[in-house]
């Protein structure tokens, strides 16, 4: 394994392979390297922030995004798009709306959810943010050449459209072998 690698692995992960003197399969080290980049980038967006002086999360920033792009929707749906609890999400969103920058209305098909809205002040604050946010991915994406970026997204964008497709299959051989609601109530 290269000394790069050897940096981003777990400690667990590490005295397993010093143990055993074989490097790790590319289906455990990649795992670890994704989790690493997204715990790096996290931090690196949020101490950008805090130079810059932009009051506001990476979780914050994603949720911002988020309603920009899709406007309206749950907050269910927002926390899972930013890797946090419903929970941690509730309290992001609560304070993005006292700090008037995003709006809540009831949302069209559930009652219990809300449906959530940028505002002018929201939109402001996010343009500013994603300045900020821009120059972290150009300062990550620096020590590779243009073909080098190209590479890594269409081959990140395969990866995730295998587990899409993995997931979709799923999904369809569970509704195959369960049988429909009403022929279960019947058999009971």
């Amino acid at each position: 394994m290269s000394h790069s690698l050897r940096k981003v692995v777990s400690q667990p992960a590490r005295k397993s392979a010093a143990a055993d003197s074989e490097p790790l399969p590319p289906e455990l080290t990649i795992p670890h390297l994704l989790k690493n980049l997204h715990h790096s980038v996290r931090q690196a967006v949020d101490e950008a922030f805090r130079v810059e002086k932009i009051e506001m999360s990476f979780a914050h920033f994603l949720a911002l995004v988020t309603l920009q792009s899709e406007p309206g929707v749950a907050g269910a749906e927002i926390a899972r798009r930013a890797f946090v609890t419903a929970q941690t999400m509730n309290t992001i969103l609560r304070r993005l709306e006292s700090d008037g920058d995003i709006e809540r209305r009831p949302h069209p098909n559930n009652a219990r959810a809300d449906s959530w809205f940028i505002t002018k002040t929201g939109q402001g604050r996010l343009d500013r943010a994603k300045v900020i946010g821009k120059a972290v991915w150009l300062r990550m994406l620096s020590v590779l050449g243009p073909a080098e970026i190209v590479q890594m997204q269409d081959m990140l964008e395969r990866c995730i459209g295998g587990l899409d497709a993995q997931t979709n299959d799923a999904r369809v051989t569970k509704q195959v072998k369960s049988p429909p609601a009403a022929k279960t109530a019947r058999r009971r």
